[in-house]
């Protein structure tokens, strides 16, 4: 546990210290909230959801945004540059555990998902009058269970790509598909029929989906939604233990 604690604490204060990892994880969540609510007041025709301001309805998207940046940039670079440097290779010579490597990982990137989450419920409450009309267990836990999912992909990213630079390519790849196609500001249902299929089989697409119905105090019905994040999660764990490479 001391080991765990030590390794998460350093690992905060670096990502801290990024400003990669601060501007995504932290500011642009928050901007693009700020931005999109200013200029559009209403949400767009054919989203289904309806009694709230556009802010609530970006909302989930933002925080979609806060756990896929903290994720895919504190997790899968970081490997990447451990590998290369050689850190990986020097902690495989002591009592640290893969679990254990993974597990501060994902308690460094947790703070910054709450502080992101945070953020922008300050800014929301008091700029755009942000509203939560579902379970803020469930809101909770729902933000939970995606950070975890992407947390499991962003470590999949890390243990396949062979460098830096590949993970960089990687990351760039799948982040502006997933942030144009899962729904965040435009309903699926205006994209091109070939592509809907796949935008509602990304990992963003459920998460936002089932936040926002929670905002919107929507029951939630879609279950499959939620065996469809398990799903992406525990494909992407396969992945990560098959390919991680301590060198």
């Amino acid at each position: 546990m001391r080991s765990l604690l030590q390794l998460a604490w350093t690992e905060f204060k670096l990502n801290l210290r990024d400003p990669m990892m601060v501007f995504w994880s932290l500011a642009f969540p928050a901007l693009w909230l700020v931005f999109n609510a200013v200029i559009f007041r209403q949400p767009i025709p054919g989203s289904g959801y309806a009694g709230l301001n556009y802010a609530s309805f970006l909302l989930p998207g933002a925080i979609g945004i806060v756990i896929l940046s903290a994720s895919f940039i504190g997790v899968p670079m970081t490997m990447t540059t451990y590998r290369e440097t050689g850190v990986l290779k020097r902690l495989r010579a002591t009592p640290v555990k893969i679990s254990t490597l993974a597990l501060s990982y994902s308690i460094s990137n947790l703070v910054f998902v709450i502080a992101g989450v945070f953020l922008l419920f300050v800014v929301g409450r008091i700029f755009f009058d942000i509203q939560v009309l579902g379970s803020w267990a469930a809101f909770a836990g729902m933000t939970f269970f995606g950070m975890i999912t992407f947390l499991a992909i962003g470590s999949a990213i890390g243990s396949i790509a062979p460098s830096f630079r590949a993970a960089s390519i990687i990351i760039w790849s799948l982040f502006t598909p997933l942030l144009m196609l899962s729904e965040l500001f435009l309903p699926i249902a205006i994209l091109p029929a070939w592509l809907q299929p796949i935008a509602r089989v990304l990992p963003l697409t459920p998460l936002n989906t089932m936040l926002r119905d929670i905002v919107y105090g929507v029951p939630i019905e879609d279950l499959w939604r939620l065996g469809l994040l398990a799903g992406w999660a525990i494909f992407a764990s396969i992945i990560t233990i098959r390919f991680f490479r301590w060198e």
